[in-house]
């Protein structure tokens, strides 16, 4: 093979390669910086050093060391969290964060904040999820703090609060330090809604017609990043705690409704049956949702329902995911396994909220959302490129066609010659059979007729011979092409073989393969030396195609033009590698003394 011209290929890729480190080292600061944005972290106190008890039973207490929750606190009943203010910070801050509860701090008996929760009202009918920052008096070393929770819904009673204690600095960095994630969230996914809504909007003006799979997957992604973002602690900052939660919760019932349904757009097999269920959870979505907002303050109640009906998608999902890629449908032999892999993981996020249990504090569900926004964008992308370049394919064969077709009319009139005289032949036999009639020579007459059919066979033969083969064509065109090179050029080929091939298919390799033969036999300067043969054979039903040329000693391409003729070599390789793999074939290049023979096998 051909020697790489190692300093032009440095020169070209040494600047690309500099843009992706700087880029890849600026990212890389940025993470660093976002996940470790201050020394003052290690200050921060959390979850320690706790006490819990009720407030009807004070004597019973829980250290928060062994106990995470208080699971016999129901609705309205209000727990407390004690412990003892220690440490001294020179500006000492609470951070209070609160899911759906009502809270109220106490430094011994001095009340210092409560949440505002006006049961009877609209505007606050429930404590959503809160975060306060409040600063503590100078003075709060060695007292206690006490914090009162207390929550109108049965999902969120008995779970502390989580409060974290330190310099104002410090905690302002804890919240951006575990927000980074969800905001980079929100960012890539409605970056790429925007682009598909571009594009869905193009699409339409273009062609008139409305892509309803991506309309789908845009409202999936707008969706899943928002619930990122409202789903954060800064939610709490941002909104108004109530108005956060209703929706939060609507995002929950839509995101799912929107990737169903994105699905369903995909699907070939099973889409009767898939179809049926996905009208029932948008039914039931649809009405979970009028519920909200008419009374929202059992929306979070109406949240267990949800959970139980994601649960039953994702299961549902993943057999259907997997019967279409057992059917050959495209998309889901290549998006199957993420399919499968983000359904089992909401499932087991979905199965952890019901049974109201803490889990991690990473927002796994909007990461794997995320992660099929991305995998979906890709297989978009994949699917473009690949379009194109078919019907940059079919452009290519089309021309092709054309221009053999154009070679082949230049020989037109010397047909219409032929033709004519086939004709003169016939009407001046036909004038002596008339004669020969006339004076009852019936023996001559018939000689005569059989005369005139003979002639008639002739043309027939004549006309269904010169109307050759696509492939017979291109031969053709490239014996002118040789004779114009000096270049010797034999070929043996059956074009019955070929038969099986699609021209889309038949005639771009060999062209690919004529062209990487001639492009180095060309090389020689001994014009007697340069020879192209190329033949085809049918073995152990394999078609093989040895295409045998003359090359230089080494073999190897040198000169100004050495890097152009090796991308001209790569190229015509790699269409003739795609062709091969249609037919599950291979190819081999056999070096012998002064000769390369490049042989190709198409499986039948």
């Amino acid at each position: 093979m051909g020697k790489l011209n190692n300093n032009i290929n440095l020169k070209s890729v040494l600047p690309f390669f500099l843009l992706a480190m700087t880029f890849m080292g600026l990212i890389i600061f940025f993470i660093a910086q976002a996940f470790f944005p201050t020394a003052d972290l290690a200050s921060i106190e959390k979850k320690e050093d706790w006490l819990y008890y009720t407030d009807s039973q004070p004597e019973a207490t829980f250290t928060s060391n062994y106990v995470n929750v208080l699971p016999n606190v129901k609705a309205n009943e209000t727990f407390i969290m004690e412990r003892k203010m220690t440490s001294d910070y020179q500006y000492p801050t609470l951070l209070m964060i609160g899911d759906h509860q009502r809270l109220t701090a106490y430094l011994d008996d001095e009340q210092f904040y409560t949440n505002d929760y006006t049961p009877g009202s609209f505007m606050t009918s429930h404590p959503g999820k809160t975060l306060s920052f409040v600063t503590l008096p100078q003075d709060y070393q060695g007292k206690t703090l006490r914090i009162y929770v207390s929550s109108p819904f049965d999902n969120f009673a008995g779970f502390p609060a989580e409060i974290y204690f330190g310099t104002a600095n410090a905690l302002i960095a804890y919240i951006f330090q575990h927000s980074i994630p969800n905001i980079f969230i929100l960012l890539l996914t409605g970056l790429i809604c925007i682009f598909n809504v571009f594009y869905v909007l193009w699409v339409y003006m273009r062609q008139r017609k409305i892509r309803l799979s991506a309309l789908l997957f845009s409202g999936f992604a707008l969706f899943a990043g928002l619930e990122a973002g409202f789903g954060d602690m800064l939610g709490g900052l941002l909104f108004r705690s109530s108005y956060n939660s209703l929706i939060l919760n609507i995002l929950m019932i839509l995101t799912p409704m929107c990737l169903i349904g994105f699905y369903f757009s995909k699907m070939i097999y099973g889409r009767k049956y898939y179809g049926k269920w996905v009208l029932f959870h948008y039914l039931f979505g649809l009405a979970a949702i009028s519920g909200g907002l008419i009374y929202p303050q059992q929306m979070p109640n109406m949240m267990n329902y949800i959970l139980l009906l994601n649960i039953a998608s994702t299961f549902i999902t993943s057999f259907a995911a997997i019967y279409e890629a057992v059917k050959k449908n495209h998309f889901y032999v290549l998006c199957a396994p993420w399919v499968v892999v983000a359904a089992i993981g909401h499932c087991f996020i979905y199965i952890l909220d019901v049974l109201h249990l803490r889990h991690s504090p990473v927002n796994w569900s909007s990461i794997l959302f995320m992660m099929l926004v991305v995998v979906f964008t890709c297989y978009a992308l994949l699917e473009h490129f690949f379009s194109h370049e078919e019907k940059t394919k079919e452009n290519d064969t089309t021309s092709m066609k054309i221009r053999l077709y154009e070679n082949q009319h230049s020989l037109f009139p010397h047909k219409t010659a032929k033709w004519h005289q086939t004709l003169d032949s016939i009407q001046q036999q036909t004038q002596l059979i008339k004669e020969m009639l006339e004076e009852q020579q019936l023996a001559a007459a018939f000689e005569g007729i059989s005369v005139i059919e003979h002639h008639i066979d002739t043309h027939k033969m004549e006309q269904h011979e010169d109307m050759p083969s696509l492939l017979t064509m291109l031969l053709a065109t490239y014996e002118r092409k040789a004779a114009n090179k000096s270049v010797r050029f034999d070929h043996t080929i059956d074009t019955t073989l070929f038969q099986r091939l699609h021209e889309d298919d038949l005639l771009p390799l060999f062209m690919h393969l004529l062209d990487y033969a001639f492009r180095h036999t060309y090389l020689l300067t001994d014009p007697k030396e340069r020879r192209v043969s190329i033949r085809s054979v049918e073995n152990n039903h394999q078609l093989i195609l040895d295409c045998t040329f003359t090359v230089t000693e080494d073999g190897q391409i040198v000169g100004k033009t050495s890097d152009v003729m090796l991308k001209q070599d790569n190229r015509d390789l790699q269409e003739i590698k795609r062709i091969l793999r249609s037919y599950q074939g291979e190819y081999s290049i056999l070096h012998h003394e002064g000769t390369k023979k490049m042989r190709l096998i198409l499986n039948s």
